[in-house]
Formats: structure tokens, C-alpha cells, sequence
């Protein structure tokens, strides 16, 4: 006996998707505004502690916004002046070398099994093979452009700026166009997806920072070459959970390995020594508010993010992720709400 099955949607439901699919259209269609926005958002979130603190001590908010973001600005300037060159020129002399590196290395490989010798084989392609792909010529002017004529990134500190200024920091700026009714709750959102970003925006940068300076220290004493590439490297790969650590650190033993096989056992036992150390003291210590976040997921994320909006989805990925989980969390506490 046939059945007839009827199937209802309720206009609530026809409601989420239309605005589901309003949503994902305007996330397509204004990706460059809100990729300004987004970046805005998160570094006036990273910033907002310094700003109230400053406010605090009787410094008007407007000095206190201002000089912060001159602050940001000026170091990330410095950094770029003083750090590209020096590694323009280690990169720039990496690539004009890789052929005599690769032929180095591969001799070494001979001595491994026939799969493993393979396999590191095809990753060393690959490692030199990108290498080859790096315009080292417009890098340095690339870097330094940034604070030369890109309007993005003057849009977002000007952004940052505005979120700054309004009544009550970001917060304000977070509930001013929300209904009365909803502040409360919104409140409490943004300051649970503000506290999971700072902490971890502030964690990876102290840990990064802690790497990068260990591995230059570390590499220098070891007279390891292209010792700033290298902890540049290192630094940035932290993000990486797992996969970041380790792939710098057999980027540093291959360096030294074309260098002499001691070195390179040497340098081997100094980044498996500071990975422990790291793992069992800097990390527990740095990283006291747990983002909440599965490695996995974090990986995940950064990948997705690099896929789609290259090098800016790498940035943002994983605060992205942190505040998608906090919506998440909401919207399943709301449904189980009113469910009962």
C-alpha cells in the first residue's frame, strides 16, 4: 500500500535558509570588504587590553588608540626593514645554490632504504622546486609596499582606529545596531570569541617570538647557514600545530646536513631538545586559556584558509575558526533551550 509522505517546513526554517543563502552571496560577492573588516575586528580585539589599560591609567582614549596603532604600525615597519633584506639575500643565495645543496643531499640518500630514499627524495624536489618559484627581486619591495600604497591595509588600521574610538571600545561598536532585547547575549558571544582570540593571538606570537629567537641563537653559535631563514621559518611554522614544528626542524637538519653530517646530527639534538623543553614548559606556561580547539581542526583551518584567500586566510584562519565555535556552541544552547 502506497504512503503519501508530506513534508512541512515551517516559515522559521524557510527563514534560516534564505538567510543562510544571503549570507553565503554576500560572503561571495563582498569576500575584499569583509576580509578588511574581519582583519580589522581582530586586531582591534588583539589591541583592546593594551588601549584599556592605558584609558585606566588617565590617558584619554583617543592618545591611547592612536599612539597603540602608530606602535603596531612602526614595528611591523622596523621589522621589515631590518629582517627583509638580510633575508632576501639568504634566500636569494639558497635558491643560486639549491642544484649543488640537491646533489649533496641526494649522495647522502644513497644510503638509505630504497622507499624512504624516495620519498625524501620527492620532498627535497619539492622544497627546491618552490624555492625556484620565489621572485626574491620584488620581495623585498612587495614587503615594503604595504606601508607604501596599499589601501587595504590602511582601510584595516583606519577601521581598527574607528572600532577603537567607539563608546565602550569594540564592544560598543559590536552591540550598536543590535535590538535592545539581544545585547545581552550578543555581549556574551563576542566575549567569549574575543578572549579565545586574544589568548591565542597573544600565545602564538610570545611562542613564536621565544622560537624564532631560539633558533636564530641556537643556529648562530652552530654556524649553520641561512640561520635567519631558517628561524624566520621556524617562527611562523609554529602556528603550525605538530606539523609546523616539525617540518622546520628537518628544514634545518637538511641545511646542515649539506654542511657536514655532525652539524646536522648536532642541530637534530638541539631542536628535538627545545621541542621537549617547549612542549613540557613554554606552551603550559604561555598558552593558560585553551583555545578549545582540536590540532586537527587548527590544521584544517589553516589549510582552507591558505587555499582560499592565500597568505590573509592563513592569518585569519584559525581566529575564524575560534569564532565560528562559538556560534556553533550558541546556536545548539539556544535550540536546546527552547526545546525544553
Amino acid at each position: 500500500m502506497d504512503k503519501n509522505v508530506t513534508i512541512e517546513f515551517s516559515a522559521k526554517t524557510i527563514l534560516w535558509v534564505l538567510s543562510a543563502l544571503l549570507v553565503i552571496w554576500l560572503t561571495i560577492t563582498l569576500r575584499d570588504v569583509l576580509i578588511t573588516v574581519v582583519l580589522a575586528f581582530i586586531l582591534a580585539t588583539a589591541i583592546t587590553p593594551l588601549v584599556d589599560y592605558l584609558e585606566k591609567k588617565k590617558v584619554p582614549r583617543t592618545v591611547s588608540v592612536a599612539g597603540v596603532i602608530l606602535a603596531v604600525i612602526g614595528i611591523l615597519y622596523a621589522v621589515v626593514r631590518l629582517v627583509m633584506p638580510p633575508l632576501v639575500s639568504e634566500v636569494t643565495n639558497l635558491i643560486s645554490n639549491q642544484a649543488e645543496y640537491a646533489q649533496k643531499l641526494g649522495s647522502y640518500l644513497q644510503n638509505f632504504s630504497p622507499a624512504l630514499r624516495d620519498n625524501l627524495t620527492g620532498i627535497l624536489n619539492n622544497f627546491f622546486g618552490s624555492l625556484s618559484n620565489i621572485d626574491t627581486s620584488g620581495l623585498l619591495a612587495g614587503a615594503q609596499g604595504l606601508f607604501n600604497g596599499l589601501l587595504e591595509v590602511i582601510l584595516v588600521f583606519v577601521l581598527c582606529f574607528y572600532l577603537l574610538l567607539e563608546n565602550k571600545g569594540v564592544e560598543g561598536a559590536v552591540v550598536a545596531y543590535v535590538p535592545k532585547q539581544h545585547q545581552k547575549r550578543t555581549l556574551s558571544i563576542y566575549r567569549q570569541i574575543a578572549n579565545k582570540m586574544t589568548s591565542w593571538l597573544r600565545g602564538q606570537a610570545i611562542i613564536g617570538i621565544i622560537v624564532f629567537m631560539v633558533s636564530l641563537i641556537g643556529l648562530t653559535i652552530l654556524k649553520v647557514n641561512y640561520a635567519l631563514t631558517l628561524a624566520i621559518l621556524a617562527g611562523l611554522l609554529e602556528a603550525l600545530p605538530i606539523i609546523g614544528p616539525l617540518v622546520a626542524g628537518v628544514l634545518a637538519v637538511l641545511i646542515a646536513l649539506t654542511q657536514s653530517p655532525i652539524l646536522a646530527i648536532i642541530v637534530a639534538v638541539f631542536y628535538l631538545t627545545y621541542q621537549q623543553l617547549e612542549g613540557q614548559i613554554i606552551i603550559p606556561f604561555v598558552m593558560k586559556k585553551n583555545l578549545n580547539l582540536n590540532p586537527i581542526a587548527v590544521i584544517l583551518s589553516i589549510i582552507i584558509g591558505g587555499k582560499l584567500l592565500g597568505l590573509v586566510g592563513i592569518l585569519i584562519a584559525v581566529p575564524v575558526a575560534a569564532a565560528i565555535g562559538v556560534l556553533l556552541g550558541e546556536f545548539v544552547k539556544k535550540q536546546e533551550e527552547e526545546a525544553k
